[in-house]
């Protein structure tokens, strides 16, 4: 499965927090928004997340969460921290593996 709208460098779009060029400077904190699809409970695909940020060692803050208008979906909204280009390659991997991530900004 391939993530639509990952956007960490500003060339698909823009990502709350980045610098809109071609080079990130690690660390980067910025605030990681995921949609997800609801075909489990929220709070288990919530633990999922935060799992995937613990593993990696990625510092995390949780924001916000808003359900979609027909409650099909949900996006979370978390405050994370980068150190290298690894982590960031390894962390949207790994979001690519939760079949539920229809995409992350």
């Amino acid at each position: 499965m391939k993530l639509k709208n990952i956007h960490l460098n500003g060339k698909n779009g823009s990502s709350n927090g980045l610098p809109n060029k071609d080079k990130i400077t690690f660390p980067v904190t910025y605030e990681l928004k995921v949609v997800l699809e609801l075909s489990r409970p929220k709070n288990e695909l919530k633990n999922e997340l935060e799992s995937l940020f613990q593993r990696y060692k990625i510092p995390y803050s949780y924001l916000s969460e808003k359900l979609s208008s027909k409650g099909k979906y949900t996006s979370l909204s978390y405050k994370i921290t980068l150190i290298d280009e690894l982590q960031m390659k390894t962390l949207y991997a790994g979001l690519e593996e939760i079949k539920e991530v229809k995409f992350a900004v």
